[in-house]
């Protein structure tokens, strides 16, 4: 106890929203900033502004995020630590925390598998993980169903997709994943998590895949839910 004390002091973390100490009880965020979070409570709702962005694309079992994107806002800056520097443990505290909201919820209770969204192979060498792992892993273990991240892979790159219109999101989004070992969730109802919902374009593309499994219903849980294209 007395050397964490003192290695908290020679190194103390920082709120990742406003860039104060943090105390021995609070995790990435002050209580002040995580106080600002912006929960969309979507879980709740079965037509929310996800199905509504998605209707005619995905017909969907479930579908949630976590919480509301706003650029230059304290859950970009989550995002941004997770998938650019290094702190993949975000992912799990937000799992956690949305999974503990949806596991009494009657729609996502049908879950059998939890799905990533997937990296293509050299990003994932590059970066060292997918973002979304444990945010996935996270919710499979509250929901009591099974992680697979080897049915869903992406087969090519995309470009950046933050200066990109509608249209070109959509098209470069077309046929960059593909199905392996498709028994493995033949009848199931499988969850697709993702970190970030912007046009609905890379979540539409991984539908498209995994309804060419026989009997595979899907859903959706994402951390965020961007609201810079309404």
């Amino acid at each position: 106890m007395i050397f964490r004390d003192l290695l908290s002091v020679i190194l103390p973390d920082y709120c990742m929203g406003c860039g104060c100490i943090l105390n021995d009880k609070e995790s990435f965020l002050c209580i002040s900033c995580r106080g600002k979070l912006p929960e969309t409570q979507m879980h709740l709702q079965k037509d929310n502004r996800i199905t509504k962005r998605l209707y005619g694309q995905c017909d969907l079992f479930c579908a949630t995020s976590l919480f509301y994107f706003h650029k230059d806002g304290v859950v970009q800056h989550l995002i941004h630590q997770l998938k650019y520097k290094g702190k993949e443990e975000i992912g799990a505290w937000l799992g956690n925390w949305l999974g503990e909201k949806i596991k009494t919820v009657q729609d996502f209770q049908k879950t059998d598998v939890v799905i990533p969204v997937p990296l293509h192979k050299n990003k994932l060498k590059k970066r060292g993980y997918n973002q979304v792992a444990l945010f996935g892993k996270c919710l499979a273990r509250i929901l009591q169903a099974e992680y697979v991240d080897d049915v869903l892979i992406k087969v090519k790159t995309n470009t950046t997709q933050t200066q990109k219109d509608l249209w070109s999101r959509f098209a470069d989004s077309k046929d960059i994943f593909a199905i392996r070992n498709g028994d493995k969730i033949k009848g199931k109802n499988v969850l697709l998590v993702d970190d970030l919902i912007t046009t609905g374009a890379t979540i539409e593309s991984c539908y498209n895949q995994l309804i060419k499994v026989e009997n595979v219903k899907v859903g959706l849980a994402t951390m965020a839910y961007s609201l810079l294209h309404n």
